[in-house]
């Protein structure tokens, strides 16, 4: 279901070129816990979630993202999307479920317009991308460049996002959210794993793994002072560990 309801909605649109609206709305009630539940069970069948103790955030696919934040005596519903169809999904569900602890529940939006972060991955829209997953992430990575110069710099935008401890990268990440990156990397591995394409346990770790496999190394020398390998040793051992990884996480049925 969680493959099914994603690949409908999501925009071709490169998330830079997306509008984006946060809708927010709360509400008070006596038995919010029991609700706070109700709703978490439901979202969390049809959307990726990270549960905190008093938070949910469900990802509804790029930088869209739905949060359930359970306070003392209220529950706060926020919503941020491009499509409005994700929306009116997220308020549909809402109305019918809380109408049964409710007595004439309906939920009042404020919406205001938000810029999407810059992003330097260049995940896939739809997140159910056909591709083997190979291909896919030599694009997401930027490894598809025909030009080995554009390729460099991309990679560099990466180191300097998602290890930005030098002070050289420091000055280069500034525009960007590397664990924002992280968590939409994430998105896009639970996805293949709901296709039972990869065996992904946990999406957070596994695209924490990829990223420190393919960079981590690379930062680490940057830090100390040293520089990139040349273009053709780079590219070679980016691939590589694209290649390694799917290797291990390939579901044996899709091999």
């Amino acid at each position: 279901m969680l493959f099914q309801d994603s690949g409908s909605a999501l925009s071709e649109t490169h998330s830079s070129d997306r509008v984006m609206y946060k809708s927010i709305a709360s509400l008070s009630s006596a038995d919010n816990r029991r609700l706070y539940k109700v709703l978490f069970d439901h979202f969390s069948s049809l959307y990726p979630a990270i549960a905190k103790s008093s938070v949910a955030e469900f990802h509804l696919g790029g930088d869209q993202t739905f949060r359930l934040l359970r306070g003392s005596k209220d529950l706060t519903f926020e919503v941020v999307y491009s499509d409005i169809s994700r929306f009116a999904s997220i308020t549909r569900s809402l109305n019918s479920r809380a109408r049964k602890y409710i007595t004439g529940f309906a939920l009042q939006w404020s919406t205001s317009r938000v810029a999407p972060p810059r992003g330097f991955l260049q995940l896939p829209r739809p997140l159910d991308e056909t591709r083997v997953p190979e291909d896919v992430l030599m694009v997401i990575f930027h490894l598809d460049q025909a030009d080995p110069v554009e390729a460099e710099r991309k990679i560099m935008a990466c180191i300097s996002a998602l290890y930005p401890s030098a002070p050289r990268l420091q000055r280069e990440a500034q525009d960007y959210n590397g664990q924002r990156a992280i968590a939409q990397l994430a998105d896009w591995l639970s996805f293949q794993d709901a296709k039972r394409v990869l065996d992904i346990e946990d999406p957070d770790h596994a695209a924490t793994m990829l990223i420190s496999m393919m960079f981590g190394g690379m930062a680490s020398c940057m830090t100390a002072g040293g520089g990139l390998p040349d273009r053709s040793s780079l590219l070679g051992y980016l691939k590589g560990c694209i290649h390694l990884f799917v290797r291990g996480c390939r579901c044996k049925e899709a091999a």
